[in-house]
């Protein structure tokens, strides 16, 4: 049976079944999965609180994917909104399990200088950003990954962008980009001691708009 593939852009009505996906790929580490949903939801908003663009498929008219993107020349119109879910979203972790919402907080903290970092040595200028890229397991094989893609940097560069950039580790699919001829420009390996909380190598890869 042929499927039914649908591009636009997210709606709320969307949120629950791309924090869903969120989790099953980043968000499974507590045995608790009602924490476990939470977490993945406050990463979905933050993601979108940092993004000007968006992309979503839906399959067979289900929420499959999506991807986010910010152009440095565009306003984050649904930041603060984004923001204040997370401070709910936080609030409701921290009640269910506050030793993970603390880990998971050094995490995020960890990541950001890391993330700084790569940026730094990878002389990348701009802030044009492709800020979240997830498909659903079910779907991978079917190109979607490659199209959301396309779509974030067609948008990046109808903004008058040359070239963007994102954030990956190994624990995800990595290998990916570099198939879909982006450039690794920094990478960090974590130490032993990190690596309680960091993947064990994060990279920063650029997107060549400029042909």
């Amino acid at each position: 049976m042929v499927s039914r593939v649908i591009y636009r852009p997210f709606e709320e009505g969307d949120f629950d079944a791309l924090a869903a996906i969120l989790q099953a790929t980043w968000h499974s580490e507590s045995p608790n999965e009602a924490y476990n949903r939470l977490e993945a939801t406050y990463d979905l908003a933050h993601a979108l609180s940092i993004s000007s663009f968006s992309q979503v498929v839906l399959v067979d008219g289900e929420p499959r994917g999506i991807v986010l993107a910010r152009a440095e020349s565009d306003r984050l119109p649904y930041a603060a909104a984004w923001d204040h879910a997370k401070q709910e979203i936080l609030r409701q972790m921290l009640e269910i399990d506050e030793r993970a919402t603390s880990a998971y907080l050094a995490f995020l903290k960890s990541e950001a200088r890391v993330n700084g970092k790569l940026l730094r040595e990878s002389g990348i200028s701009g802030a044009d950003q492709i800020t979240l890229l997830a498909v659903s397991e079910t779907t991978r094989g079917m190109g979607i990954g490659s199209v959301l893609l396309d779509a974030a940097a067609s948008y990046v560069s109808s903004r008058g962008a040359r070239g963007a950039f994102l954030y990956t580790d190994t624990d995800c699919s990595w290998k990916f980009y570099e198939r879909r001829g982006l450039k690794r420009a920094a990478a960090y390996r974590a130490s032993r001691e990190e690596r309680k909380l960091l993947p064990r190598e994060m990279y920063l890869y650029g997107l060549d708009l400029s042909a």
